[in-house]
């Protein structure tokens, strides 16, 4: 081999080497297990005494393609199971005797999300931190509300999670939110993240609760409706 051929193999070396250890690189950075918290606020709910009644944090727990997004207080709770490498989703509630859950394909989360709407997604070129990390920043815009409601949206590419949007409003968007706004049990909810903790996440959390109740989703929509209704 000559000298100009042992070069060229050095330089197309570096290249490739430097391409696969970049993208391992990038990949391995990602968070793909663990926590987040969010604050959940109101605001466009006017009445203070009634805000408190109300829950205030979300806990995000995640785990290889899979999460679980909780919201309790005092004696509910509901949360979502998402599995997003088969597109199924888990919908439970717990109010005092009611122990409930639906399972809901693709095509019924396309009703659940339909039934909230479905904001446009405007890109705004901006960057912005969210719990620490760095976040591309949009407005979702709703068209269906009469004050002409948008708001921020912050998405993020550190967490490993792919298609974790599919079964929310939110869908066009292929990162993790960590600030969104959303219509939701009748009330527009705004989530913030405010910590990620990189930890281990039992597989247990996925699980369906034992002696919770299958429901079809209308009955489940409707009985969650009515738990925030009556506080």
């Amino acid at each position: 081999m000559n000298v100009k051929h042992y070069i060229s193999y050095i330089l197309l070396g570096g290249i490739l080497s430097a391409f696969l250890f970049t993208g391992c690189e990038e990949k391995d950075n990602r968070i793909t297990e663990g926590v987040i918290d969010y604050d959940v606020t109101y605001p466009y709910f006017k009445d203070p005494f009634m805000k408190n009644m109300l829950p205030s944090k979300m806990k995000f727990e995640f785990k290889d393609g899979m999460y679980k997004n909780t919201i309790e207080k005092a004696i509910f709770a509901t949360s979502l199971i998402s599995n997003c490498k088969d597109s199924v989703l888990i919908m439970t509630m717990r109010f005092g005797k009611k122990q409930y859950y639906s399972e809901l394909d693709a095509a019924l989360t396309d009703t659940m999300i339909k039934k909230n709407g479905i904001p446009d997604i405007i890109a705004l070129n901006a960057t912005d931190s969210m719990a620490g990390v760095l976040c591309t920043k949009y407005m979702g815009v709703f068209d269906n509300l009469n004050d002409g409601y948008d708001g921020e949206v912050y998405e993020t590419h550190s967490i490993g999670i792919d298609a974790p949007n599919w079964c929310n409003p939110y869908r066009e968007l292929d990162g993790v939110l960590l600030g969104y706004e959303v219509d939701q049990f009748g009330l527009q909810m705004r989530f913030r993240a405010t910590q990620i903790t990189d930890t281990i996440v039992n597989d247990s959390t996925f699980n369906i609760p034992a002696n919770y109740k299958k429901v079809p989703l209308e009955r489940m929509l409707y009985e969650v409706e009515e738990l925030f209704n009556s506080l």
